[in-house]
């Protein structure tokens, strides 16, 4: 090993600072299979950091990358290991008294960012072979240059993309759609930037893969080993931080699955075992202690008769701008299952998920609609056996109708000829085994009209009073008196409940009746069967309960005119009281004779479960936690099945839904470490073969004392002490201490070309590298 020659005084001070931290790598224990030479130290500059490794010029040769944001650019360290032509390494900053030297190992040359750059990936970005450079920062764009071999660098492509995040782990690169192709990925508010590589190896316009909640860590790796990468995000100030979607055989990539840990400082998924499968290292935040676990499937256990309870899986969906969007699950192919028809009220489009016969959902299929679309219905309108969308265009405002037709199209919706301003609709029949008509809500001269529209062209029209002067959030079907006849429920903010009664052959009893328990913000409701009598009963909710009701008819005012009002048959507990029920739908529990009824319970974030006891009092039998709860409305659905078997959760944003049978993820702890460092601090961990047995070994950045704690991972899943080292000496680099922990980074590469990992080490201002003996 050639090293630049340096005066005896810095050398001196070289050993100082590394000397002791250098022999007790190299102890000699039980447990301690490692061994060390170096470290070599490369100054280079202050503020550097994204230490990265790889071939860059194809001579077999790892070398290193590291972003200088003091200077605006991206060290390249050429490796020069082992050339009898090497030149010096050229210094890249005038050295001042007792500065070390770079080593000769590496000829450092540099790329122009002209930026701070906050995130970096090398990889082989347009499928030739060699490693490209990408990197997002500020001003605030994407940068990719890729690598021309002798001929240095392409000029930069940019992409202007403004809401990219500014997190270190914000950029990704992987094969995200499952062509053989590695892909670029930059993280942004609420979505996923992917700029997938092309045929001829460039890379597309990006494309926005939504997510749920917040997210401000990106990666794409295999998790569950069939060979296909998949998608990671991560939130550490999360109470559920991990949660992945895995690619299918069509290059599709599946809902969100969330898991729960205590919050964390770091994290570092890899395949520690040599299963294809990935393990998760991870650093509680409050212990410092370290874990290592894995994502494995087990069967769903048991909650109540039938029901087990499932996997909870979230399909994000694109963010609108607008405060309403449509969404339905119907059955538009006469599968018996249903499809999810969801509204892009910006774009004009509608996008339809077809159900497979496992009961997944398709990839998502996209059709030119009205604008601004925020209600949609679904029904078989005139009986032909292929059902009608109806779509409510508040933009627009008109009211379009649609099917799919044979060849798996949706067309643009015709028009209904409306004399007005829709502002609800929804569709039902009037009574059992009729036909289905559509009932409309429309604005005329600043009255509001009730519209009732049949297949056969026959309209009925019905202005309603003068005093009703709002916009209804909700308009359903439901036999409020139970008489056979379904009459018509509006639900409008702050006021009383609008119920229009089917009386045949007139026209509909206006009655404005108000709610147990008085009005709401957001008023909604649902039915169910609450007591087997065959009969549903309104649902509405205040704040802890629900309360089932039914009509109530009463004459003995004093003017002889009869007065309504709703009689509560039955009230449902939520699990607490301050427990906030949002939602609510049932759902059949085996052969029970009363149907289970699931709430979602807002402030507690659970799905409650409940059932009718032998002596029919309603109890909460379980909740079920949820990673995600803002949700607005609960659907039973039919999930590869002809009959419901699920709960589907709507949101603005996203869509979730729960299966009560099969399988489950679980984040399934494998062993636990605590550093034996005195008051040590676990700020980070990497991974890497160091002492050559095949198995990769863990190495934690200890930033109290400023040590590196290697760990073995022994079969079948043990977590063994092995070495650790002082790096430096606190008091030796006061001059260049900076407000970072350090050592700050760290990977594990063969950086001396002799077939040995070597450990490499970011500290202060410079590049460690302890070669592997």
């Amino acid at each position: 090993m050639q090293i630049v020659q340096a005066s005896r005084a810095m050398v001196l001070g070289a050993i100082l600072v590394f000397l002791a931290a250098f022999g007790l790598a190299r102890a000699d224990s039980g447990t301690n299979r490692f061994s060390f030479t170096g470290p070599e130290i490369f100054p280079i500059d202050n503020q550097i950091g994204h230490l990265r490794a790889a071939d860059l010029d194809g001579d077999g040769l790892q070398d290193l990358i590291v972003v200088n944001n003091f200077r605006s650019k991206i060290n390249l360290l050429y490796n020069q290991t082992g050339k009898t032509n090497r030149t010096e390494a050229k210094a890249v900053a005038k050295r001042e008294l007792n500065e070390l030297p770079p080593d000769a190992r590496f000829r450092i040359e540099s790329i122009a960012s002209e930026k701070r750059i906050s995130s970096l990936v090398v990889a082989d970005l347009n499928g030739d072979g060699r490693p490209d450079i990408a990197y997002y920062g500020e001003p605030k764009e994407l940068v990719a240059q890729f690598n021309q071999g002798t001929n240095g660098w392409s000029a930069p492509k940019r992409w202007p993309l403004d809401d990219g995040l500014l997190d270190a782990n914000a950029l990704a690169a992987g094969d995200a759609n499952g062509d053989g192709r590695t892909d670029l990925l930059l993280l942004a508010e609420g979505h996923v930037y992917l700029l997938a590589q092309t045929t001829n190896h460039t890379l597309a316009e990006p494309e926005k893969i939504p997510y749920s909640g917040t997210v401000k860590a990106v990666q794409v790796l295999d998790i569950d080993g069939d060979g296909r990468e998949d998608l990671l995000l991560v939130n550490w100030d999360s109470p559920n931080p991990f949660r992945f979607r895995l690619q299918n055989a069509a290059g599709q990539l599946g809902p969100e699955i969330h898991f729960a840990l205590p919050p964390i400082r770091s994290y570092w998924p890899d395949d520690l075992d040599g299963d294809h499968k990935t393990e998760m290292v991870t650093v509680a935040q409050k212990s410092g202690r370290a874990q290592v676990s894995a994502f494995k499937r087990k069967p769903a256990e048991p909650i109540s008769g039938a029901f087990k309870e499932g996997q909870f899986e979230v399909l994000p969906l694109a963010r609108t701008t607008k405060a309403r969007r449509g969404l339905a699950w119907a059955d538009l192919d006469g599968d018996e299952r249903p499809e999810l028809l969801v509204a892009e009220p910006d774009s004009g489009q509608l996008t339809v998920y077809f159900q497979r016969p496992d009961g997944s959902l398709g990839a998502p299929k996209t059709f030119s609609t009205l604008t601004g679309v925020s209600d949609i219905a679904v029904a078989d309108w005139d009986g032909d056996g292929r059902p009608e969308i109806f779509l409510l265009s508040t933009d627009e405002r008109q009211v379009g109708m649609t099917q799919l037709d044979k060849n798996g199209r949706i067309a643009f919706p015709k028009i209904l000829p409306l004399d007005g301003r829709p502002l609800a609709l929804a569709v039902g029949p009037l009574q059992s085994k009729e036909k289905p008509v559509l009932a409309l809500i429309l604005e005329k001269n600043d009255r509001r009209e009730l519209q009732i529209r049949a297949d056969d062209g026959k309209v009925t029209s019905q202005k309603l009073s003068e005093n009703y002067k709002s916009n209804p959030s909700a308009l359903a079907f439901h036999d409020v008196n139970q008489d056979g006849w379904n009459d018509l429920v509006l639900l409008t903010p702050y006021e009383k409940i609008k119920v229009l009664l089917q009386v045949p052959d007139q026209p509909f009893d206006e009655q404005d009746i108000a709610p147990p328990g008085g009005s709401a913000e957001q008023p909604w409701m649902s039915a169910a069967d609450v007591d087997g009598d065959g009969k549903p009963e309104l649902l509405l909710a205040q704040k802890n309960f629900l309360r089932a009701v039914v009509w109530q008819v009463e004459t003995n005012s004093p003017d002889g005119k009869p007065t309504y009002s709703f009689r509560v048959k039955d009230q449902i507990n939520g699990a607490a009281s301050n427990s906030r029920i949002v939602a609510a739908t049932a759902l059949p529990n085996g052969t029970n004779r009363v149907a289970s009824l699931f709430l979602l319970d807002a402030e507690r974030k659970s799905l409650t479960l409940c059932e009718r006891d032998p002596a029919g009092v309603w109890q909460v039998v379980r909740n079920l936690p949820l990673p995600v709860s803002d949700f607005s409305s609960l659907q039973a659905v039919a999930l590869g099945a002809t009959q419901p078997n699920s709960v589907a959760f709507m949101s603005l944003n996203s869509v979730a839904w729960m299966a009560f049978a099969g399988e489950v993820w679980e984040f399934a702890e494998l062993d636990g470490y605590e550093t034996p460092i005195k008051d040590g601090y676990l700020n980070d961990v990497v991974s890497g073969d160091l002492n050559n047995d095949g198995r990769k070994d863990l190495v934690f950045l200890e930033t109290a004392k400023n040590y590196l704690d290697i760990v073995t991972f022994e079969p079948p899943h043990q977590l063994v002490p092995s070495t650790r080292w002082q790096v430096f000496e606190e008091r030796t680099f006061r001059g260049r201490r900076s407000d970072q922990p350090e050592p700050r980074e760290a990977l594990v590469t063969d950086v001396t070309g002799d077939g040995r990992n070597d450990l490499v080490v970011l500290v202060h201002d410079r590049i460690l590298v302890y070669p592997q003996e």
